[in-house]
């Protein structure tokens, strides 16, 4: 057809609608087919007026009334629409097109309490509209009814499991409530709906990095490690989609930092006596990872710091990574005058914003200058005089400097202002440890413990674990699970394996124990110190593990222990009783009793608790190598007024009885009730009344 021809029809179609609307002007049929015809033609301002007229008609007719919309959103006049809409609604509660379109609006406007209302009334016209769902959910979550907004995003992915929006924000929603899982799951659909949207691999990557933080606060290292490997390098795609938005880089870095902290040891291919080399080897891996991992945090951190370095937070960020990495590499410096990198970064961070006391506490955490760390937590305080970081922090500081009053004082006003801060727990746990007072030492481990249940870091576990083992909570199953995460976490601190082998020692697990004070000696060897720091705590493991070995019949193994020690001159009195046993238990009595006799010659310059828990092991070992007549005599030669414990007062009230001439006499049984417990003083009684039935038979 002609364009003069198709011209003259269409004028003649015009002509028809304009006669039928004249013969029915209450019909809006023939206007919304008029307004169609003048939409063809382009003619949008006589399209709009029929369609108007139409819709004024007939308000429920969802025709007309889109058509009126997009001709007015095509020319921009977002008023005019929303005024059809408001009008239409309010002529009939069945115009859902008017409803639905009110509520897309009143989103755009963030208006959304009265979106909710204008969407909810328009899903009874489009239950099955996966658009009015999505639109539904997001002012839901924008309002923080996360409950309803999730139930909406859902009902939306279930019309249409396309929907990438639902999927992320939902996700997104999911974490803030701490449904890890579900985030996680939320986020994976929306990567395979979408694999070339950035904003998935964003929120995949933000929600493995959430996911594996609430895994590290409940112990699980190795599960968090994997997570976070999933996250860099779900992070590293959305790097090479986005590489010009420094959050994703920050988001990368984030992974790799955390990656480094948490990444665990793996002692469990670790075969039962393993030699030095491989133990090193092993370690010297673990370590490396945690490095290589920092190293690529920096990296990534300093290219967030290059696309937007006006961030002040990138500089902060740095900063802790680069600490991380010279805690790593054991290269802090000790000079006053040069300034190191991660103080030169917090203080990047404070030029751009000085007032930020966050920011302050930060460079008095990784400065290694004593001044300079105790004027930036001041100036935090200044700022914030109810900062519980920084109180925390001051305090660490007057305990390293010997003012244990002002270290107090700052311990405590942490713990007020912030229960759940783990390191004034962690503080007040270590002052506590070193008084004499009674109760202090049960203190100091509830304290501890607190710490380590806020914070599981390897330097609290450790000293939970040194304090049980003063305390006697070595068998507290808390103890046991902190002890084996801070192995774990800090496989190059010796201390981390010789708790280890406390603990199990006191579960008659001696092989564990053993292996762990291997490792013991093997982390000390590897220690960068000088042979006089690294000799007493090699002492202490070196008779922890003759004394496993005893424990477990190795006795020749726990002989060649001692002997080494002695060969070295570091065999001190504890050493000398496992020495001792040791011997007895081959069978060489006459080196036994030498040892003894040894041993008895330092009684004097032994402990007083020391003093008598070795007596009563010199007493028992001369009873079953010699009888009673030698035990006896050992015990003749005690000072005058000597103070026993329990064990003494036992073997001494036992071998009473056994001697029935009487040549042997308790000196200590006029000893006052209250320095002596009942359970102590029955059982003596019990033996002296056995040993006067034993007399009276004889």
């Amino acid at each position: 057809m002609s364009a003069p021809a198709a011209k003259q029809g269409a004028e003649e179609e015009a002509e028809r609608l304009l006669a039928a609307a004249k013969l029915n002007p209450n019909d809006g049929g023939p206007f919304r087919s008029l307004g169609h015809h003048y939409a063809r033609a382009g003619d949008a301002q006589r399209a709009a007026r029929c369609f108007e007229r139409a819709v004024a008609l007939d308000p429920d007719d969802a025709e007309s009334g889109e058509a009126l919309c997009d001709l007015l959103d095509a020319e921009g006049k977002e008023s005019l629409e929303l005024a059809v809409c408001k009008e239409a609604a309010g002529k009939s509660p069945r115009a859902f097109w008017a409803f639905r379109r009110l509520g897309y609006l009143q989103v755009h406007q963030k208006k959304w309490s009265d979106a909710i209302q204008s969407l909810q009334h328009s899903i009874r016209g489009y239950p099955t509209c996966a658009d009015l769902w999505e639109a539904l959910g997001l002012a839901y979550h924008r309002l923080g009814m996360f409950t309803a907004a999730v139930k909406s995003y859902g009902r939306a992915i279930e019309l249409d499991s396309s929907r990438v929006f639902a999927l992320i924000e939902s996700g997104n929603i999911q974490l803030m409530l701490g449904y890890f899982r579900k985030g996680v799951e939320q986020f994976r659909s929306a990567v395979e709906m979408a694999p070339h949207n950035h904003s998935a691999y964003f929120g995949l990557a933000s929600a493995l990095l959430a996911w594996s933080k609430h895994c590290v606060t409940i112990g699980a290292f190795t599960w968090a490690a994997n997570l976070l490997k999933e996250a860099s390098e779900t992070a590293k795609v959305c790097t090479s989609l986005a590489g010009n938005l420094s959050c994703v880089w920050k988001l990368h870095a984030d992974t790799q930092l955390a990656l480094a902290r948490c990444f665990p040891w793996e002692d469990r291919h670790i075969k039962r006596g393993m030699d030095e080399q491989n133990f090193k080897a092993s370690v010297l891996q673990w370590r490396n990872t945690c490095l290589s991992a920092a190293n690529s945090a920096k990296l990534s951190y300093q290219r967030a710091l290059h696309l937007t370095p006006w961030e002040a937070n990138i500089h902060i960020d740095t900063a802790i990574c680069l600490d991380l990495i010279c805690t790593m590499e054991e290269n802090n410096s000790v000079d006053p005058i040069v300034w190191e990198l991660p103080e030169k970064m917090s203080l990047g961070g404070l030029m751009l914003e000085p007032v930020n006391k966050d920011f302050w506490v930060t460079l008095g955490s990784v400065s290694s200058n004593q001044a300079l760390k105790q004027h930036s937590l001041i100036r935090a305080l200044q700022l914030d005089t109810s900062l519980s970081e920084a109180w925390a922090y001051l305090g660490k500081i007057y305990r390293q400097s010997g003012h244990k009053q002002l270290a107090r004082q700052a311990f405590d006003r942490a713990r007020s202002i912030d229960p759940s801060l783990a390191l004034p727990w962690a503080g007040m746990s270590a002052e506590n440890d070193h008084q004499s007072r009674a109760g202090a030492v049960n203190e100091s481990y509830e304290s501890c413990l607190r710490a380590v249940q806020i914070l599981p870091l390897p330097e609290f576990q450790i000293g939970l674990g040194t304090i049980a083992a003063r305390s006697g909570e070595l068998m507290s199953p808390q103890v046991l699970m902190a002890v084996r995460q801070a192995v774990q976490r800090a496989p190059h601190y010796p201390e981390s394996h010789n708790i280890n082998g406390l603990v199990s020692e006191v579960r008659s697990d001696f092989q564990s124990a053993i292996t762990s004070y291997q490792h013991a000696k093997f982390a000390l060897g590897m220690m960068r110190r000088s042979k006089l720091d690294n000799r007493y705590p090699f002492v202490d493991v070196s008779v922890n593990l003759a004394r496993s070995l005893c424990k477990a019949g190795l006795a020749t193994d726990a002989v060649r222990e001692c002997e080494e020690l002695k060969t070295q001159g570091l065999l001190n009195v504890d050493g000398l009783q496992v020495y001792a046993l040791a011997l007895w238990k081959l069978g060489r009595h006459d080196e036994a009793l030498s040892i003894s006799r040894n041993l008895a010659e330092n009684l004097s310059n032994m402990k007083q608790e020391s003093a008598t828990g070795a007596l009563g092991f010199i007493c028992t070992l001369a009873y079953n190598i010699a009888g009673k007549d030698s035990a006896a005599s050992v015990i003749h030669t005690l000072p005058g007024q000597p103070s026993y414990n329990r064990e003494l007062k036992f073997i001494i009230s036992a071998l009473d009885a056994l001697q029935p001439s009487k040549r042997f006499q308790l000196p200590h049984l006029s000893t006052p009730p209250r320095l002596t417990s009942y359970d102590v003083m029955s059982e003596v009684h019990s033996n002296i009344a056995l040993g006067k039935a034993i007399k009276f038979h004889l």
